[in-house]
């Protein structure tokens, strides 16, 4: 029995219909019987106080609740004018480009104006709502009341936020809900952890399994010498080194945006965008259209066989390379991906593609990035400069052989793991809202 199958078999069941009763409210659906349903301008008072981050030292509002300010955050000159939170209160941001961002504060300090900040009126266990307001359906409802331009402008007020309906199981209850739901979602938590860090640990595997194949090759025996690449370090001392640019052509895609005269005649091709190509496989689930001439869809034609590779991204998937093998009929590739066609005369393009997902390729595309805070991006001139260990074409074949079926083994575990943290996520989500809406039994 897996560790999910457990965890439901622990949890209480949902209630019969006979024990509950039509809230009146969408978001909510039905609730027990001896539920109430309150505006949340009944259950908490605003606070608006402003005050300077002199007095109140900085903190930040996030989907982990309220914690010290941020490294990341954005900062002002204007550290005078922001909003007091007390220990207790219950802070919200009010921005849809925020969602989910809120909590309970364990700290007396203070937010950026786009916080709404709340005191509780009456009896009530804050624990209780901290999960409520966290809960998707509660997202959806918060942002529904707001107002604004466009999504990432769309805001909700404390005079729409105050005429929010929302459950109020008597107090005991509410303490019940939050003792188990820290319980539960504690362990689900853990097991998420848990697998996330299995992960890494495979994917460590897999990588050290191909830099020993790359660099090493198979013949534990074989006499070494010094690459002079500190990256690549020994390799067999009939291999080489050389840059790609000596037996790979390498072309940029079509830019978003391109204009045409009005009078041009365009077709629809399918295109292939830096989220689309992943490290060693290409995510197809979301393909976007672009609309380009007959030229123009001719010359970004993606050619089965070609390693396409990222130009920028976060640090660790720049230069990310996967096979094109013609999945998409007549698909086009946007300039932040670049198509390289490997002379398989010198180099075979899958252990090519090896190079890339090993630490010679990650190592490399790292140092020679331009890089920001998060992201980094590289160039066609940089890449073709990667400098690569070159066995013969017969050991290149044999390495490829034995690579791919470790790979794909390890994939499949990792495939595995990746589904285990979807369901136990999506699993939680389901549990806090059938719990805090009273749909499913507490015991």
């Amino acid at each position: 029995m897996s560790f999910l199958e457990r965890l439901v078999n622990k949890v209480g069941n949902v209630l019969d219909n006979d024990s509950l009763k039509d809230s009146g409210v969408e978001w909510i659906g039905v609730i027990p019987r001896e539920w109430e349903i309150s505006k949340i301008g009944s259950l908490y008072t605003l606070r608006n106080q402003k005050v300077s981050d002199k007095d109140y030292p900085p903190l930040s509002v996030t989907m982990n609740g309220v914690v010290p300010q941020l490294a990341t955050a954005a900062k002002t000159d204007d550290g005078d004018n922001r909003k007091l939170v007390r220990v207790g209160d219950f802070a919200i941001n009010s921005r849809s480009d925020r969602r989910g961002s809120c909590g309970i504060s364990q700290y007396d300090g203070s937010v950026s104006l786009i916080n709404t900040i709340l005191t509780p009126r009456e009896k009530m266990h804050p624990g209780y709502y901290n999960w409520l307001f966290h809960t998707t359906s509660f997202a959806d409802e918060f942002y529904k009341w707001g107002h604004g331009i466009v999504d990432d402008l769309w805001t909700t007020r404390w005079q729409e936020m105050k005429r929010i309906l929302v459950p109020v199981p008597p107090y005991e209850t509410q303490k019940q809900i939050n003792l188990l739901l820290k319980k539960y979602c504690s362990k689900i938590d853990s097991a998420i952890s848990e697998a996330k860090a299995s992960i890494e640990e495979y994917k460590q595997w897999k990588a050290s399994i191909i830099y020993e194949a790359v660099t090493k090759g198979l013949d534990p025996n074989v006499e070494m010498k010094d690459s002079g690449v500190e990256w690549i370090g020994e390799l067999p001392s009939s291999w080489h080194i050389t840059k790609i640019r000596n037996f790979v052509s390498i072309r940029s895609g079509i830019t978003l945006g391109k204009q045409y005269p009005a009078s041009t005649q365009l077709v629809p091709r399918p295109y292939l965008r830096v989220a689309n190509v992943k490290a060693e496989y290409l995510d197809l689930n979301n393909v976007s259209t672009i609309m380009v001439t007959k030229e123009d869809a001719e010359k970004y034609t993606l050619l089965p066989g070609e390693l396409l590779m990222t130009e920028g991204g976060d640090r660790d998937k720049l230069g990310r390379g996967t096979i094109w093998n013609g999945e998409i009929s007549e698909c086009l590739h946007q300039n932040h991906v670049f198509a390289v066609r490997v002379n398989e005369k010198y180099m075979l393009t899958e252990y090519l593609s090896y190079l890339t997902a090993s630490p010679v390729g990650r190592v490399y595309f790292d140092i020679t990035a331009k890089k920001t805070t998060n992201l980094a991006s590289t160039n066609s001139t940089t890449i073709l400069q990667f400098t690569v260990p070159v066995p013969s074409l017969e050991e290149q074949r044999k390495i490829v052989e034995m690579l791919n079926p470790k790979c794909a083994t390890i994939n499949k575990i990792i495939a595995g793991k990746l589904k285990l943290i979807d369901d136990l996520e999506s699993y939680k989500k389901s549990l806090i809202y059938e719990m805090v809406t009273g749909k499913r039994r507490v015991h």
